[in-house]
């Protein structure tokens, strides 16, 4: 039963502390607020976690294996090139529209300290998880399914097209109108990284 208690403490702990981080970034972030959001005192607090180093690593392993969603099968799958991108479209936008803090939050913590966002996506699953991906995208090129494009222009088409809006939410809401922004992502986004991406990797006829 303790086990169980504590457990369920450390779940309540680390989604309020990846709250406040998205929120106020690392820096910012404050272990007596997070120890409040969840009833402890700051004391109590380091039974779970002694430092905010260690909870914040805790809390940015997670983030960083739900920002690369396990693609791989829809990659390998038989669907259209169409389809497959819809599909991982569809992924990231369930992630980002839960978290529309999630991309600037990373941006800002890779700038912050570098080496150790390296340090903590080497410790997590995604390093493995985007070596997956790049397998299998490597497996559709050599099938000639999609065309032999550069990783590194998949990589920024995609995940420009896809981060922008949320990056650039608070000026673009204040320019066109939150509600506008959110129809636009809701409605006409999609389509809109469908066809450029569908047009970078469809095979030449």
């Amino acid at each position: 039963m303790t086990f169980e208690k504590t457990t369920t403490m450390e779940q309540k702990i680390i989604q309020a502390a990846r709250e406040t981080f998205l929120k106020k970034g690392y820096k910012e972030t404050n272990m007596s607020d997070i120890a409040a959001a969840v009833g402890l005192t700051r004391p109590a607090m380091h039974y779970y976690f002694r430092t905010k180093e260690r909870l914040f690593q805790t809390v940015f392993g997670d983030i960083l294996e739900s920002f690369l969603p396990k693609i791989k099968g829809i990659i390998n799958s038989d669907l259209s090139i169409e389809d497959k991108i819809g599909h991982i479209v569809d992924e990231y936008l369930v992630i980002f529209k839960e978290t529309p803090e999630l991309p600037l939050f990373l941006i800002k913590e890779a700038a912050r300290d570098f080496d150790g966002f390296v340090q903590m996506a080497l410790g997590s699953n995604v390093v493995e998880m985007g070596r997956n991906v790049f397998a299998a995208l490597e497996n559709e090129m050599s099938a000639g399914r999609i065309k032999d494009v550069p990783f590194i222009e998949i990589f920024y088409t995609f995940f420009g097209l896809m981060t922008v809006p949320f990056l650039t939410l608070p000026v673009a809401s204040h320019i066109f109108g939150t509600d506008n922004i959110k129809e636009e992502i809701d409605s006409n986004w999609k389509q809109h990284i469908v066809r450029h991406m569908t047009l970078l990797l469809r095979p030449e006829e």
